[in-house]
């Protein structure tokens, strides 16, 4: 069965009962160079099975003339609307129901899938309720679709935490006057990286449990020097190991216990949390400029 007739079968019980999906489907964080779209930076969080070509919708943004303004994409069957026809979107959340007005999306082959799209600023109140929420339900023309939101918060976050670097950056003039926009925090001459977010991001949390068990392999594909610190249940990093360029690190770890990179002196440069079907992390934000030391 294709891919396409799997999900149709899924979308097709929405319109009598809630859609259900895969127990292992998840939220995944993503950044690449879009060669389809002039090679820009893209960012993304998406959500389907891991390893998988099973996607059920995702989240995006990218450097350019949208300056880093994200869309949400989510799978449901929309009746054969027209791609680009306007239409409204329900979600069911923990603070009460929260309506859009979005577009529809038409199947482009048959391994794509319909669905709504709503383009939504980084500090809509969606977001928040997309990260902190353990599933969701959102209605379309009378179909509810019921979805996982495991992983969303590391993968929203990261996701934010970059389109918010691009709009930051965006400069309708570049062409003409070519710069390099730094960030107030940096040191002159330096450009923020969004992967240094993540330090921000996930330097409050602690260890929670050890219910998931996953085997990682850091592996240092950065500029320099690496320390792998574990942050235990108490939120105190652990040394684990160091690493010079292109070496790697193997570990026994759970899903919900965060690792920390740092340079020689011990600044954080790069968090990760664990993830569902993912094993190997490449350790790549590039050194900061913290000043003197």
């Amino acid at each position: 069965m294709r891919l396409t007739a799997f999900l149709t079968v899924f979308l097709a019980t929405a319109c009598t009962a809630l859609a259900q999906f895969p127990a292992d489907m998840a939220w995944q964080y993503s950044q690449f160079t879009d060669e389809q779209n002039k090679g820009r930076m893209t960012s993304m969080a998406t959500l389907g099975v891991p390893e998988t070509d099973f996607v059920m919708g995702h989240a995006r943004c990218f450097a350019g003339s949208t300056a880093g303004l994200p869309m949400l994409e989510l799978a449901v069957d929309t009746g054969g609307a027209p791609d680009g026809t306007p239409i409204g979107i329900e979600f069911q959340t923990d603070a009460g129901p929260m309506f859009y007005q979005g577009a529809a999306k038409a199947a482009l082959s048959e391994e794509d899938y319909t669905g709504v799209r709503i383009e939504l600023d980084t500090n809509d109140p969606l977001w928040q309720v997309l990260m902190r929420m353990n599933h969701l339900i959102y209605r379309v023309n009378g179909n509810a679709v019921d979805i996982p939101l495991r992983g969303s918060r590391m993968a929203i976050s990261s996701l934010l935490a970059d389109c918010r670097f691009y709009h930051g950056n965006f400069n309708p003039n570049a062409a003409a006057q070519p710069t390099q926009p730094v960030q107030p925090a940096q040191p002159a001459g330096q450009a923020f990286d969004p992967r240094w977010a993540t330090c921000d991001q996930l330097g409050g949390q602690a260890s929670q449990n050890s219910d998931v068990p996953v085997s990682m392999a850091f592996v240092n594909l950065s500029d320099g020097f690496r320390a792998i610190y574990w942050i235990g249940f108490d939120g105190q990093p652990k040394q684990y190991a160091t690493l010079n360029p292109g070496e790697e690190f193997a570990i026994n770890t759970f899903m919900t216990h965060p690792w920390m990179f740092t340079d020689g002196p011990g600044n954080c440069i790069e968090m990760f949390m664990p993830q569902p079907g993912i094993s190997v992390f490449n350790i790549t934000a590039p050194g900061r400029d913290f000043g003197p030391e």
